[in-house]
């Protein structure tokens, strides 16, 4: 049928089945194969014992004790094929006959042939050796392959009875491995449609054995913990984005309506000024909230270029000495030649920016200082003034978005400045670190190589 496809745990189970079998069929050849030539092997030196004692009893002359030595050997065993040639070519003595022979009788190595024997005249596959005699005379020694071939079919059924419960544990293994899989499978499966059917809640079962299935609902857990934080990042976002922008849009609607009516013209100018000023406000608040969204989605990695953190520190501090001047703050530079890294230029730049622009307005000290220092494997670029600093307790608030602590509640700003920073530390795969400068407050971002 067009467009069938084998589900997978079918193809699973197939594939076990299969492997089972090459694995069994290689196995069973393998003893067959030993064993068929260890039997030959066996056989072909007892043959050539055999010859080897006829042959010495002949060297010594006594042709009583040879016609002796092959009567007994096949009253002891009558599946021999022994016997003696004289040297007109007639059998002397022994169980075989002149036409079970090659025609021209020479020094023979084992040899195998079909005969016929006496006394049902069956045919019968016989191995035998030819050695001249010290008189003239042929010494025939032989077996029979019968009790071989009998060991080998038993042996054959034997290994084809292995052959058929190989199957059958392959189709039971097979089976039970593709139920084990489509087990787990399943079970991973109905979380992913939970969760797409907006239970953020539900994660997939991670067992104690550390498979590839638990490795797999690990990875999936981390990636739906991930997926429930940025959604719940985003109602906090769109419901603080709303509350936020209630003052501004009200003040800008207010001073509107106010510059509508006023007749005076220096004071609608002011209040015109007043609405510029608000929209620029709202503009760098937008501004900003894309930035992080940016970030955090990862758009803009394919914009990273390779960049000198020393050299992008120094060009801060060159283009913030005139508003620290103007603010009567000492402004410091330490960046010491590094390599180069690769990183976004502009939302690097721009989360130092407002790092450096937290310390000069609520950092209220007499000295700010941005810094460059390679750490190994990372690079720590530093902002760090001497004003009041946060508390410990208040980082976690600070670096929330929108989250305005009650110093600085009464100074512009959308509290955006520590999270757009954070956005970006992720987005290089590095990380935001607040620490007490004694007194003040360091801001860090380390970035991986």
């Amino acid at each position: 049928m067009k467009g069938f496809r084998i589900p997978t745990t079918a193809r699973v189970a197939l594939l076990s089945i299969l492997l089972a079998l090459l694995t069994n069929f290689a196995l069973l050849g393998f003893i067959r194969v030993t064993t068929q030539d260890d039997a030959m092997a066996t056989m072909r030196l007892r043959v050539s014992s055999d010859a080897d004692v006829l042959r010495d009893t002949a060297a010594s002359g006594n042709r009583t004790a040879l016609t002796a030595a092959i009567l007994d050997a096949i009253h002891d065993d009558p599946h021999v094929f022994v016997g003696l040639i004289d040297g007109r070519g007639r059998v002397a003595v022994g169980n075989i006959t002149r036409d079970q022979l090659p025609l021209r009788l020479a020094d023979m190595d084992f040899h195998s042939a079909d005969v016929h024997r006496s006394p049902h005249s069956h045919v019968v596959s016989v191995g035998y050796t030819i050695r001249p005699a010290p008189s003239g005379e042929w010494i025939v020694s032989g077996r029979e392959f019968d009790q071989h071939l009998a060991l080998q079919d038993t042996l054959e059924r034997s290994l084809f009875l292995a052959l058929i419960l190989s199957i059958a544990m392959g189709v039971v293994s097979g089976a039970l491995i593709a139920r084990y899989v489509g087990s787990r499978v399943e079970t991973i499966a109905r979380v992913v449609d939970e969760v797409g059917a907006g239970d953020l809640s539900r994660r997939a079962l991670v067992g104690k054995s550390g498979d590839a299935f638990d490795q797999l609902s690990s990875r999936i857990n981390s990636m739906l913990d991930r997926l429930a934080l940025l959604m719940a990042e985003l109602r906090m976002l769109t419901d603080t984005l709303a509350h936020d922008l209630r003052s501004p849009v009200g003040r800008l609607r207010a001073r509107i309506e106010a510059a509508l009516t006023v007749t005076d013209e220096g004071q609608r100018d002011q209040l015109l000024g007043g609405v510029l000023a608000e929209a620029d406000n709202l503009t760098r608040m937008l501004t900003t909230v894309l930035e992080i969204g940016r970030s955090e989605a990862q758009t803009a990695r394919s914009q990273f270029l390779d960049l000198d953190p020393a050299a992008l520190i120094a060009e801060l501090g060159e283009m913030y000495e005139p508003l620290a001047e103007e603010k009567g703050v000492a402004l410091s530079v330490d960046a010491m030649p590094m390599k180069m890294v690769s990183a976004h230029r502009q939302l690097l730049a721009q989360a130092l920016s407002n790092l450096v622009d937290n310390a000069l307005s609520y950092g209220a000290g007499a000295a700010v200082s941005l810094s460059a220092f390679d750490a190994g494997g990372f690079v720590r670029l530093t902002v760090a003034d001497s004003g009041p600093g946060i508390a410990t307790s208040d980082m976690a608030e600070a670096r929330r978005r929108f989250g305005r602590l009650d110093a600085s509640r009464g100074k512009p700003g959308a509290g955006l400045g520590l999270s757009l920073a954070e956005a970006v530390a992720h987005l290089h795969g590095g990380r935001l670190e607040l620490a007490d400068n004694g007194p003040g407050l360091s801001a860090t971002l380390i970035l991986p190589r």
